[in-house]
């Protein structure tokens, strides 16, 4: 009975230290997944662009906007690597940890089997030395007796459990060696995942300066033609501004905070926009982000530096427009060359301008995925681009933390 006892112990305990295991390789392998969903996420970005340039292939009048998506999947491919190396930089560590873990095992056992071999050395040489039964009868009482033979029958089940004890140590080095050799294999394909995506890169680049190149003996005129765009941008921005201080002095004349002085409706809209921040959807259907928010450069463009205050949206031409959460339309504006449209969200504002026309008037209540209207298209053109932004009162948010992964 006490046999069967310890066996059922014995099988317990290593369920027990085999689901621990599992349980730290369930962790390492959430970390991994999350890893691997920003590099597929990475990847479709890059299909999705592969796709515009196919279409604009066919269009050698629109070669600014090839230009603009090759330095886009520039932008791409250098994140799609960031994230490959901190998959490697990850994994790298985790080998580390195993392998000390390993080492520390490997230890440990040596050490238990060291002392069981003195427990088992111990036994053979006291073997002859008395009798067991004897040793037990010759007991004074009975409650020593019974201390004697249970002396023995702890010092036989320690014996035992020493031996069970290496046995389950072993086999959770088994597991461990297990786990290693897999994060080398992972570690090998991200390497090679890594060289491949490196030559993808250095493709586009190439491509990228053959567009530059072709595009230099119309550089002026570009140069001359981009000058006139941040024009036109600035005026879009001045005309926001002040769209966004009429909206926010509407709201009341206390000296409250903007969000304070919203109605219980707005509240509730503004703090389920703020909720929502990197699960928007997309203004329109398809898109490929190809203008990023803040100050960089573009290759064409030497000695200026371009500042967005949203992002600009590569997508098929025509494409339908939609709002991007619940709101109100603020405004419908028109400015040289540009329509826009503002919708407000409580304290948060969004614009999708460079339209072509829009379905929407100042006042209208609008819910998620609204159409607003169409975006700018060139004639002939096969795709257009779509400038949007979002702003918190007077702070101007960078849409791709804001707007869902592709």
């Amino acid at each position: 009975m006490d046999s069967l006892r310890f066996c059922h112990s014995y099988r317990w305990l290593f369920l027990l230290v085999l689901s621990m295991f599992l349980l730290v390789f369930d962790a390492y392998a959430q970390s991994r997944q999350s890893l691997e969903e920003q590099r597929k996420q990475a990847l479709a970005e890059i299909e999705e662009t592969n796709r515009f340039l196919k279409e604009t292939e066919q269009d050698r009048v629109r070669s600014v906007e090839k230009l603009n998506l090759l330095n886009a999947q520039v932008v791409q491919f250098n994140r799609l690597i960031g994230g490959i190396n901190a998959e490697i930089t990850h994994t790298e560590r985790q080998i580390g940890e195993t392998s000390a873990k390993i080492n520390q095992m490997n230890n440990e056992i040596e050490k238990m089997k060291a002392e069981y071999a003195r427990l088992v050395d111990q036994a053979y040489k006291n073997r002859g030395q008395y009798n067991k039964l004897i040793y037990v009868l010759s007991a004074k009482d009975f409650n020593e007796a019974y201390r004697r033979m249970k002396y023995f029958q702890q010092y036989s089940e320690f014996r035992k459990k020493q031996a069970a004890e290496i046995n389950i140590k072993q086999e959770e080095l088994r597991i461990v060696k297990e786990q290693l050799e897999s994060q080398k294999t992972e570690k090998e394909q991200l390497l090679a995942e890594q060289r491949l995506e490196s030559r993808r890169l250095e493709a586009v680049k190439a491509e990228q300066n053959r567009e530059v190149n072709g595009l230099r003996t119309q550089e002026r005129r570009l140069r001359s033609q981009l000058l006139a765009q941040q024009q036109k941008e600035k005026r879009l921005q001045n005309e926001i501004a002040k769209l966004i201080a009429a909206e926010t002095k509407k709201m009341s004349t206390s000296t409250a905070s903007p969000y304070d002085r919203l109605t219980p409706d707005e509240r509730l809209i503004s703090t389920n926009f703020r909720g929502n921040r990197g699960r928007l959807p997309w203004p329109t259907e398809r898109g490929s982000i190809t203008g990023f928010f803040g100050v960089y450069s573009n290759p064409l463009f030497r000695g200026i530096r371009l500042d967005n205050t949203g992002v600009d949206i590569t997508t098929v031409g025509d494409a339908d427009v939609r709002v991007i959460f619940d709101g109100e339309v603020a405004e419908v504006g028109r400015i040289p060359g540009n329509i826009f449209v503002l919708v407000k969200h409580g304290n948060y504002f969004t614009v999708y301008s460079n339209l072509a026309n829009v379905t929407v008037k100042k006042g209208d209540k609008l819910k998620i995925k609204d159409t607003i209207g169409k975006v700018y298209t060139e004639r002939g053109a096969t795709t257009a681009v779509l400038h949007f932004e979002i702003w918190e009162e007077f702070n101007k948010l960078n849409p791709e933390q804001w707007i869902l992964k592709q």
